[in-house]
């Protein structure tokens, strides 16, 4: 805090008061940080790529994984579908989706996978359902 804000005169209106000190504002007057540690760090992560710029070429087209690009769910295959809903989070609750066959389309839950087949929620009658996934010809998700 700098001194210009300490307070070095007395109040301008005293009615019958007594004379009394100042009080004294002690505050923090240093502070540490780590920048210093980060940036020796980046300098030597600078100098090892600056001596091996094939190396860096070759790294930086292996650091790009297909786990990091967003794919839609429409480009995805059957499998990587029935993968993708099993596989939702507990907290989310279980969508709703569109199983288009060959006998014709379900809308419901996709609930397990067993083998070559899932076992299928669905809204209209029968309830429970089983479906093999040679059937299976598109997944379209249709909400919560």
């Amino acid at each position: 805090m700098s001194k210009e804000k300490v307070r070095h005169q007395q109040p301008l209106l005293f009615i019958a008061q007594p004379k009394l000190d100042l009080p004294k504002a002690e505050m923090q007057q240093a502070y540490r940080t780590t920048k210093g540690k980060k940036k020796e760090v980046v300098t030597e992560e600078v100098k090892q790529e600056a001596v091996s710029p094939k190396e860096e070429k070759a790294q930086a087209t292996e650091k790009v994984a297909p786990s990091n690009r967003k794919v839609n769910f429409k480009d995805l295959s059957t499998a990587e579908k029935i993968d993708y809903i099993l596989n939702i989070p507990s907290q989310i609750p279980r969508m709703k989706c569109e199983l288009v066959t060959t006998e014709g389309s379900l809308i419901g839950i996709i609930s397990d996978m067993e083998g070559d087949s899932i076992q299928f929620k669905s809204i209209r009658r029968p309830f429970k359902r089983e479906v093999k996934l040679e059937d299976i010809q598109d997944i379209k998700l249709l909400g919560f």
